[in-house]
């Protein structure tokens, strides 16, 4: 019984552990995304959370490493979002070979999936905020989200190059860099855009809509060379 109940007493203080850190990384990326790095004190940080500095401490060695942490939080929200895109496009190339509508419907797909995976704001309380604040300032997030992101670009610039022909390849780059700068620019000021203009659409009609509106600015400018569809 003794044992018992001491295992369960571990199990509720390790529950409550994992709580405070969470309340704690949710607060970093609110005051982080508002203030910046510098305007952020840990009394602050451990006032928001409804906890205290030497738990700031205990869980991310320092208000650095907790800032870290908010980073890595986005970084990996991202990571996890672009990756399934870059598989299934690679994927795409060879399976749709010299078939331009198809190649297209699957980026169109693709693009609308990558939305709406990091739209939804409540996944990861603060995202935006922070992504805005580290993309403007140059920040250590904005280099990593680019590392993250190339993959994909440089698979996009190879689709482009599939519906089209091989000379076609310096401007599928400049259009694969478009689309994804674009997309990382919706993503980034998302937040501000559904504060503003209100009303009852969703983020996944969002993303919908936004990915059909980019790849169709797109399509047009990428033809068969010859009489391929």
């Amino acid at each position: 019984m003794s044992g018992s109940t001491s295992d369960t007493r571990g199990d509720l203080r390790a529950a409550k552990g994992q709580a405070t850190r969470a309340r704690l990384l949710a607060q970093a990326l609110r005051l982080f995304a508002e203030r910046g790095y510098e305007g952020v004190s840990t009394r602050a940080l451990a006032e928001a959370a409804e906890s205290n500095v030497a738990l700031i401490a205990f869980h991310f060695g320092s208000k650095r490493g907790l800032y870290e942490a908010a980073v890595e939080a986005v970084a990996r929200r991202t990571a996890e979002a672009v990756m399934p895109v870059e598989r299934n496009l690679r994927q795409g190339i060879e399976k749709f070979t010299g078939r331009r509508v198809d190649l297209f419907a699957l980026l169109r797909s693709e693009m609308r999936d990558f939305l709406a995976r990091l739209l939804p704001e409540e996944r990861t309380p603060g995202f935006f905020p922070l992504l805005t604040r580290e993309i403007h300032e140059q920040g250590e997030l904005s280099e990593r989200m680019w590392n993250t992101l190339l993959p994909t670009l440089r698979t996009v610039e190879d689709l482009l190059v599939a519906v089209s022909s091989s000379d076609q390849r310096p401007r599928a780059r400049t259009a694969a860099f478009l689309l994804i700068d674009s997309m990382m620019g919706i993503i980034r000021d998302y937040h501000i855009f559904r504060r503003h203009m209100g009303g009852d659409q969703d983020s996944m009609q969002d993303a919908t809509l936004l990915a059909d509106l980019l790849c169709q600015g797109i399509e047009p400018g990428f033809t068969p060379s010859s009489g391929e569809d």
